[in-house]
């Protein structure tokens, strides 16, 4: 069997509300030999009987079942199977964008010298049509701290190492970090890459377990830099608005992503 072009790794704990439609969106991205991977990270609801039922149909699709321990270690199970040349992941609520796999992966084809290309991401509740929300629900977007935002180099998680599983939320932001620390070089694109979709079970509801988290992503990477030896600040483009597309990040390079996002 030929390698796929992608492995989209989908942590899931008790998803089986949303999980159909967040595979339907991958199912249908075009252009691109992928492997779906699916991680049951323990759930009690039925989600393992809804990701079987699809697996039957689509051999695209694998499952891979384990005790609960968080969804660090549900993206590093999914990792330790992935055999794609690139990866990305999608969490089991949300929905892959039309087209985003096809045209990071190509981008990044043409550009040895980038680890990723990150998208942006639209928040919505709920959706009237095909990608319009539904009246007087939330719809916006952003580009911040998203994993599934991006497709990256399947290397590169053996050069960086996999997600901290100490970390019960702000994996992503480590791992990030870890990446502007070696100054590694992204492309920003202006289209969309998810929708986030925001309900009542969102890990980001617990407010303060977030920030708790996310703090402790911010200490590694100080405690990481001040061993290291490095005193420049990191320069990120969470939160950032850019104009044009935008080359980020790199030693080389920041002086022009300033400039793209001004």
């Amino acid at each position: 069997m030929s390698r796929p072009d992608v492995s989209i790794v989908m942590p899931v704990f008790n998803g089986a509300r949303f999980i159909e439609a967040a595979i339907a969106s991958l199912q249908t991205q075009e252009g691109v030999s992928a492997e779906i991977i699916v991680v049951d990270d323990g759930s009690s609801d039925g989600t393992v009987d809804v990701v079987r039922r699809l697996a039957a149909r689509d051999g695209r699709i694998s499952l891979v079942e384990q005790p609960h321990r968080g969804v660090s270690a549900a993206r590093n199970s999914g990792l330790r199977v992935a055999s794609g040349r690139y990866v990305t992941f999608l969490d089991a609520d949300d929905l892959c964008a039309p087209g985003k796999i096809a045209r990071q992966i190509g981008k990044l084809a043409a550009r040895p010298d980038v680890t990723a290309v990150v998208g942006h991401r639209i928040y919505f509740e709920e959706m009237a049509g095909r990608w319009q929300p539904a009246p007087g629900t939330l719809w916006e977007r952003k580009l911040d701290i998203c994993l599934a935002s991006a497709t990256f180099r399947a290397e590169l998680f053996e050069q960086f190492g996999h997600f901290d599983e100490a970390l019960r939320y702000g994996e992503d932001i480590d791992f990030y970090f870890r990446l502007f620390e070696a100054d590694a070089r992204f492309i920003i694109e202006m289209e969309t890459a998810i929708y986030y979709r925001r309900h009542d079970a969102n890990m980001t509801n617990d407010v303060e377990t977030m920030l708790q988290q996310c703090l402790r992503a911010y200490h590694n990477s100080i405690v990481r830099r001040r061993t290291s030896g490095r005193k420049d600040r990191l320069n990120v483009f969470f939160f950032r608005t850019f104009k044009h597309e935008t080359d980020f990040g790199g030693p080389a390079s920041a002086p022009e992503a300033e400039r793209a996002a001004r």
